[in-house]
């Protein structure tokens, strides 16, 4: 079976330094991922990022590392609001000059995390985001908190690339929406926890060709795998439990979710 992990901040310090990042992808390659997806939280970390990624491709066979930048909201309030014009121009000359399969990790987050910056400039930050891949065709990475709605207005706007709905937390109803829209949705570790009934509802309303799996590295440890870091090589058990919830075999999954990735990310 092969897998793909659609969401692994594995370039972060907080994961480890480049020998943990190394280990981490051979243990990967061990349990069949075939591809990590790196995102990108703001301007200071793009590049630290994309050299993490091209030493881990110098380094290890078996797995690609794709690539995604964006300005996550919970990292506007340490930024400055007069510069977010900059950031946002500065992305798309990277989008422009990087081979990049997505934009963001991008979004909304009306919860505490994300207070430190107004909902009108989360907003406005996320609308030059979604002018990006309107115009390049570049699917998005999309944290949402709190903050549906509002989201599902922006997406509905104009036609949007199908993209892809990062770590689900919302309802079942709100997975068919987001669905009529053209968009995925991903599953992280919440749907491992015990009685975790709305994700595991969420993972049976998400149509068979939307569903996706990450592992949100180095966070959302697997239940069963806690208190280790997380790290990619946990991805089949988020898979183990998105099976249980759709009364599908692991098989099954591994080709479903690695089918769709590829083709919203348009990955070979």
């Amino acid at each position: 079976m092969q897998w793909i992990d659609t969401h692994a901040h594995i370039d972060t310090p907080r994961f480890g330094d480049d020998l943990s990042r190394r280990e981490a992808a051979l243990r990967a390659r061990e349990v069949g991922i075939a591809a990590i997806v790196i995102p990108g939280i703001e301007p200071s970390t793009w590049s630290s990022l994309l050299a993490s990624a091209a030493r881990l491709r110098g380094e290890i066979t078996g797995v690609c590392f794709h690539t995604a930048l964006g300005v996550h909201p919970q990292a506007l309030p340490d930024l400055d609001p007069d510069a977010d014009t900059d950031a946002c121009a500065e992305l798309e000359q990277r989008v422009a000059t990087t081979e990049l399969i997505a934009i963001g990790e991008c979004g909304l987050d009306f919860g505490p995390l994300g207070a430190g910056a107004s909902r009108e400039r989360q907003v406005a930050v996320l609308e030059a985001h979604l002018r990006l891949s309107r115009r390049t065709g570049l699917p998005l990475l999309l944290h949402c908190l709190h903050a549906h709605a509002v989201l599902l207005e922006r997406l509905a706007a104009a036609p949007t690339p199908a993209s892809i709905l990062h770590s689900w937390s919302g309802s079942a109803e709100l997975v068919r929406q987001f669905c009529r829209l053209g968009h995925c949705i991903s599953f992280a570790g919440s749907i491992t926890l015990p009685n975790a009934r709305r994700p595991q509802e969420a993972a049976r309303a998400t149509p068979a060709d939307r569903l996706l799996l990450e592992t949100d590295s180095p966070d959302q440890t697997p239940h069963t795998r806690r208190p280790a870091t997380n790290e990619p090589a946990f991805l089949p058990d988020i898979a183990a439990a998105v099976a249980a919830a759709r009364g599908a075999t692991l098989a099954e999954i591994a080709g479903l979710t690695t089918t769709n990735a590829r083709r919203v990310l348009r990955l070979p």
